[in-house]
């Protein structure tokens, strides 16, 4: 089983809590593990606030104590031989059937508690979660990346990290 890869990383200490991001960047894909790039610096500001509010889910701020993978395994970034212009997987990428058996392999091996999606791309695998986990709770909230968040005409004004605590908070919900 892969412990680390661009799109699968396990935590280190609180393995069972895991982000679902969309797919790799070009940072992920040169160095090999999810969340290294901008989106991570970003998430890891976000992880800041989800800590503040929800202590009892995330118990630490550390982001490579929880695991992380991506919604779908293709990195997506200008300049990459083969890139066809998007940024997000589509549904019907996330749910093919190579991809189910690749997220799904990774979700049976952890068996997550909490699952949190970051943004409607990495939402796209709920799916597969449910049927390859026991039980867990499942959130939402925004993606890490820049124009996810940095374009809300509320934030204008406020700082990177103050946009990013406010776009983790405004955007975090659980999944029924």
């Amino acid at each position: 089983m892969c412990i680390q890869a661009a799109d699968f990383r396990n935590g280190d200490a609180n393995h069972r809590v895991l982000f679902v991001g969309a797919c790799p960047g070009r940072e992920e894909e040169e160095e090999g593990r999810p969340f290294v790039g901008q989106a991570g610096q970003n998430l890891t500001v976000m992880l800041q606030r989800l800590h503040a509010l929800h202590p009892g889910i995330f118990p630490t701020e550390r982001l490579d104590d929880y695991s992380l993978i991506n919604a779908h395994s293709l990195p997506r970034y200008r300049g990459r031989d083969g890139y066809d212009g998007r940024t997000q997987p589509l549904k019907r990428e996330v749910l093919a059937e190579d991809n189910w058996a690749r997220f799904s392999a990774q979700v049976e091996h952890l068996q997550p508690t909490v699952i949190v999606y970051l943004g409607k791309a990495a939402e796209f695998a709920h799916e597969i979660s449910q049927n390859a986990a026991n039980e867990f709770q499942a959130y939402r909230t925004g993606h890490p990346s820049a124009p996810a968040w940095n374009t809300r005409p509320e934030y204008v004004g406020m700082g990177r990290n103050a946009k990013l605590h406010q776009w983790a908070e405004h955007r975090f919900e659980q999944i029924p």
